[in-house]
């Protein structure tokens, strides 16, 4: 069990966080945040003598209407918690990989949790003696053992709803260990304690100029744009799609393009973050995900595929393993959503390569000019992909797998059922228009994830009435049911004017399910978790 005198230092480093200083800590913290989203780089002053505290480490979480966001730490004994919130609050805000990165256009939506953790012990006892010294709400676990090490907070087991078994096996789920390993001699067991700070994001604001001045031009931005919606009708709710541009980018083309003379590459923007940053890494990865999930049948010609886009480490080797059923066609077209408020509603990458960190893949430049003359509502913008990650996440495995192609990207922000079925028109009709030319058929991707941040049973049953409805590929039934049941699947709008273009074109007659998976499997978090599902269609 935990000694008096270890219960006593862990209560008496507890009274050093007042609630003062750990509001000091929280907008210390934001004020990174804000800086490293807004200008790409964390800026601002030093903790001062707070900062150079040492302590076990720190985190900072973010939740949108109570659901978890994002959430990462830095943990090192005796490090300075100056060094230790900085690194969270930077990787928080760009460096989960479960999570696209924060954007500014979230700031009124999100709460955010900063913590300061101290006080690690060694959990006495062996075997089931050892939960006699844990109490929840007071204690975080930390388990290191067989390669694996896993860390949950104090506040886990409380917002969880869990008994102390619950928390036992929990933090064996988080380091990817069987759900009994807790009791093993060779698997170390060590509690913490910890102080946390919550508030709205925006809560006082005015502390911080250029938080300040961001929420003060979406304020006024939100004003132009509600006059503007209120002479428009729309069928789907903007709430379900929780990583869709909102309405206010259908005004953007006019006010964020970004389209001056073509250059010769787009830079990669997320390699590091959602795949690996190097030639080998990438290499590696891939070829552990082909021998992990073989596939040996012949490649087919398939219209269009579902592909998912998170980090490869959640959802590469299905990724991976969808596209090696396909035969390399000369030209994929990617429908991505639009996760960013930034450029035009509907933006396709102008320039002349996608930079992947360790290559660069082609545009194909006729089709763009195709899309364009046939479908004006895209445009060419540098600004809607200059961060966006949905596409650039399929780009290293097009190269491997489709190593003659050439790649079209094009984002899909907010639009009405009726402006979806008037652009699948025009896209059938540039299919149609590509194909009597004698050109091969360029194959169609969604890149999209399924159900976002509920539970492994609950995300499983939404997704599977998802998929069920994908597959009677009747893309009406489709977008009810993701309506219906509120799933938050961010792909869903491309993937209905994929579905609509090649019905209207009396093409498409099978969906082909490859496989489905959800970032539980790598994170060992069951309780929030993402879907992941890949589809052929012909």
């Amino acid at each position: 069990m935990v000694s008096k005198s270890q219960s006593q230092d862990a209560d008496a480093w507890r009274q050093e966080y007042s609630e003062e200083v750990m509001a000091r800590l929280f907008y210390w913290a934001r004020d990174r945040v804000t800086s490293v989203v807004v200008n790409g780089q964390a800026s601002g002053d030093d903790l001062g003598d707070l900062g150079r505290r040492k302590v076990l480490g720190a985190f900072v979480s973010f939740k949108w209407h109570g659901r978890l966001r994002s959430c990462m730490g830095y943990v090192s004994e005796n490090v300075d918690l100056g060094v230790a919130l900085a690194h969270a609050s930077v990787s928080a805000a760009r460096e989960d990989p479960r999570f696209p990165p924060i954007s500014s256009r979230e700031f009124y939506e999100l709460d955010m949790e900063v913590w300061a953790l101290q006080n690690l012990q060694p959990v006495a006892g062996r075997g089931a003696a050892r939960r006699e010294s844990i109490v929840i709400g007071r204690d975080g676990l930390q388990i290191v053992g067989r390669g694996r090490r896993g860390l949950l907070l104090p506040s886990v087991p409380v917002e969880a709803g869990w008994d102390l078994d619950d928390y036992l096996a929990g933090i064996c789920d988080k380091a990817g260990l069987s759900r009994d390993a807790w009791r093993a001699d060779d698997v170390q067991l060590f509690s913490f304690a910890g102080v946390s700070y919550k508030k709205p994001f925006v809560y006082n604001a005015s502390r911080n100029p250029l938080l300040s001045k961001v929420l003060e031009e979406q304020k006024r931005s939100h004003d132009v744009d509600a006059t503007a919606q209120s002479q428009t009708s729309y069928s789907i709710s903007p709430s379900l799609f929780q990583w869709q541009a909102p309405i206010s980018s259908l005004f953007s083309n006019r006010r964020n393009s970004e389209t001056s003379s073509r250059k010769s590459e787009r830079p990669c923007a997320v390699a590091g973050m959602f795949y690996p940053s190097s030639a080998r890494e990438q290499d590696a990865m891939l070829a552990s995900f082909e021998q992990s999930e073989p596939f040996n049948g012949k490649r087919e010609e398939y219209y269009a595929a579902l592909v998912p886009h998170a980090g490869w480490i959640y959802s590469g080797a299905l990724a991976s393993l969808t596209y090696r059923h396909i035969a390399e066609p000369e030209t994929v077209v990617v429908f991505a959503p639009k996760h960013r408020r930034e450029g035009a509603n509907f933006a396709l990458m102008p320039d002349e390569n996608w930079n992947y960190s360790a290559g660069q893949v082609p545009n194909d430049l006729q089709w763009l000019e195709c899309m364009k003359r046939h479908i004006p509502e895209f445009v060419e913008d540098r600004l809607a992909h200059r961060s966006e990650h949905s596409i650039e996440v399929q780009i290293p495995m097009l190269a491997r797998y489709f190593p003659n192609a050439k790649v079209v990207g094009a984002l899909v922000g907010y639009a009405s059922r009726e402006e979806l079925l008037q652009i699948s028109q025009k896209l059938a009709d540039a299919l149609t228009d590509w194909i009597e030319q004698g050109r091969k058929r360029p194959l169609l991707v969604i890149s999209s994830d399924m159900n976002h941040y509920a539970s492994e049973e609950s995300t499983r049953a939404i997704d599977r009435k998802v998929t069920d409805a994908l597959e009677t590929l009747d893309p009406d039934l489709f977008l009810r049911t993701v309506r219906d049941n509120q799933a938050s699947m961010c792909g869903v709008l491309p993937a209905y004017a994929v579905i609509c273009a090649l019905r209207m074109r009396g093409e498409l007659n099978r969906a082909l399910r490859v496989g489905y998976a959800t970032s539980g499997a790598t994170s060992g978090d069951f309780e929030r978790v993402v879907g992941y599902a890949g589809y052929l269609l012909r």
